[in-house]
């Protein structure tokens, strides 16, 4: 009786592999793993473990390893399908049998796996007796330790040696083709071609282990393509591997620092330089089954792609689908070599201890977004800065973790604050007296809340309270609303939970807002936002038309004054420059002028 792999997948998601061991081994939590005495034999010192997470035990004792299946086989001497069955029944998983067509398939996979082994064996021996192609690997500091380690081989320069040698294993066309090893002519009929000829050649397994696929690199420069891989085949995707991913892969290893680079032969001369915790995608964009298998190894790991423009245009890509993707405990670290350099060339150079520093003091995904964007922007211009927070803000918004969203708008926040302020918590006012003084911010009427955090009757909650009593305002100014600064803490928190309420939203959808609003922010109305209140009350029996536009005018206002504040905090704060005095006094008295007049026009 054969199960197919979902099914299996079905029922061990449904049940911790502790529940089902701890019934027969007493398990202590230590870390992530549950620890307790080997079931397999007699010890003093524990040294099984169990993983919830990756769904397996380990016996460092007896070596033995497996699933939830294999420890009912092992320990109750349960039948395969007896275990099956009887973990089905626990997991409330109904169980179906493989199709006859089913386990054809399944026999045809072996079947390819086998072949792909066979043709391992004939390029490893190829290469083992080529003194050409291994002085080439020697040159690339490639030794023979690790050609065994990674069973790397060579495919001479051959019509169709591969061809002929699975031939007279007994293999017919037809299935060394379904493997993509071979090529048929469209010239001459029933004819064969080697698909890889004079081309060093790196095996490529999947998750378990087993042979799908291979890549191979010229060693003559002038021939084209540099590197290939497998075609896609009923056991190659490679949208769904990395290289070196089941060398990585294991129960008893402890990975620290794990390294993505571009392609296998970056692995290699860093796995051969001491440097082992490698993978790479093969030789295409990553996909989020890849950076999935990535985040299995390791919650944090390191992105080093060649430092040419291809390289940072892929590192961009693997932010672009990071973002979305980020769980909480999951990150992504950068190494940003110079130009021109790929990780191979920067270890021939500067040695493996100084990459492994490079390792450690990789940056993090929130600081490379940062870096990336301000690189690209202007902050010099009120203009450019604001045009720089709106692109923060598009980042934000594509994170689905509602909790990392939060996280990450207040690292861009802090930011943003050291280059729009200079590094300085709050404003700065000058005047001949007192010389540097912190600006108060526009006072009408302040309303305790809860927390005894005052909210100031100002612009900011004027604009906060608009929304939330008359949101129809959004309709046309989504993006004011959007893009709008705003430093209290409280009212910036009401406005983005609005905006991530609206940004999972196909369309507008008035009625679904309100009663958003009217659920979770009916209470703040009441009772923190009594002034505001009684200023929009004002305008209820106005067209929604005149109150749109009027919550405009405070939006602008409030942008105003705030770039003036900006260009306040652009000044030194150690004056020597007449000049620069009289034009800092200008503006604050200009931005006093405002005050007052803004002051009047809103206040009660």
């Amino acid at each position: 009786m054969k199960f197919s792999k979902s099914l299996l997948d079905d029922i061990k998601s449904k049940i911790e592999i502790s529940d089902i061991v701890g019934k027969r081994v007493a398990l202590q939590k230590r870390g992530k793993e549950f620890v307790g005495l080997s079931p397999f034999q007699n010890e003093k010192t524990p040294s099984f473990t169990v993983n919830n997470e990756k769904q397996f035990y380990h016996c460092f004792s007896s070596n033995k390893h497996g699933d939830i299946f294999t420890f009912l086989v092992e320990v109750e001497g349960l039948s395969f399908p007896q275990a099956v069955e009887q973990l089905a029944e626990q997991a409330g998983v109904e169980i179906r049998t493989l199709t006859k067509d089913e386990e054809k398939k399944i026999d045809g996979r072996k079947k390819l796996n086998s072949i792909m082994e066979m043709a391992n064996d004939f390029f490893m021996n190829n290469l083992l007796s080529d003194n050409r192609a291994l002085k080439y690997l020697s040159n690339r500091g490639i030794k023979k330790d690790i050609i065994l380690e990674y069973q790397i081989g060579y495919a001479i320069d051959s019509f169709s040696s591969l061809n002929d040698y699975l031939l007279g294993k007994g293999l017919s066309n037809d299935d060394i083709l379904l493997t993509g090893l071979i090529i048929k002519s469209d010239k001459k009929k029933n004819s064969f071609y080697d698909r890889y000829r004079d081309r060093i050649i790196f095996p490529i397994t999947n998750t378990y282990g087993k042979i799908v696929g291979f890549g191979g690199r010229v060693i003559n420069e002038d021939n084209k393509p540099k590197y290939m891989n497998s075609p896609e085949t009923e056991i190659f995707h490679k949208g769904n591997l990395l290289y070196n991913y089941s060398n990585i892969k294991s129960p008893n290893k402890e990975i620290k620092n794990l390294v993505v680079v571009e392609g296998y032969m970056d692995a290699i001369s860093l796995c051969s330089k001491g440097f082992k915790n490698v993978v790479a995608p093969l030789g295409t964009a990553m996909t989020e089954r890849q950076l999935n298998l990535i985040w299995s190894l390791v919650d944090s790991p390191i992105i080093c792609f060649d430092g040419d423009k291809a390289g940072k245009n892929a590192a961009e890509r693997v932010i672009e689908l990071a973002v979305p993707n980020l769980k909480p405990g999951k990150n992504i670290r950068f190494i940003n070599l110079n130009d021109g350099l790929d990780p191979d060339d920067y270890v021939n150079k500067n040695g493996i201890k100084s990459f492994f520093s490079l390792a450690e003091d990789s940056t993090p995904l929130n600081e490379q977004i940062w870096k990336n964007y301000l690189k690209r922007a202007d902050v010099s211009t009120p203009e450019g800065k604001a045009n720089l927070e709106k692109e923060l803000r598009s980042i934000l918004m594509q994170i689905n973790d509602k909790n990392i969203r939060k996280h990450y708008g207040l690292y861009f926040k802090e930011s943003m604050n050291s280059v729009f302020y200079d590094n300085k918590s709050s404003p700065i006012r000058y005047d001949k007296k007192n010389k540097l003084n912190t600006f108060d911010k526009i006072k009408i009427r302040d309303s305790k809340v809860g927390s005894g955090e005052t909210i100031p009757s100002g612009l900011e909650t004027l604009l906060v309270s608009g929304i939330l009593i008359y949101p129809e305002i959004l309709e046309n100014n989504i993006e004011n609303f959007e893009s709008s600064v705003i430093d209290h803490k409280l009212l910036s928190q009401i406005r983005d939970e609005i905006i991530d309420f609206l940004s999972k939203g196909i369309t507008y959808n008035l009625v679904e807002i309100k009663s958003f609003i009217d659920r979770n922010y009916s209470e703040i109305l009441i009772k923190e936002l009594k002034f505001s209140k009684k200023y929009w009350s004002n305008y209820k029996n106005s067209t929604i038309e005149t109150i749109s536009s009027i919550w405009v005018e405070i939006f602008e206002d409030d942008q105003h004054i705030k770039s003036l504040e900006i260009e306040i905090n652009n000044f030194d704060k150690n004056i020597k420059n007449d000049n620069n005095e009289k034009r800092l006094i200008s503006i604050l008295e200009k931005k006093d002028f405002e005050l007052k007049k803004i002051t009047e026009k809103y206040g009660q």
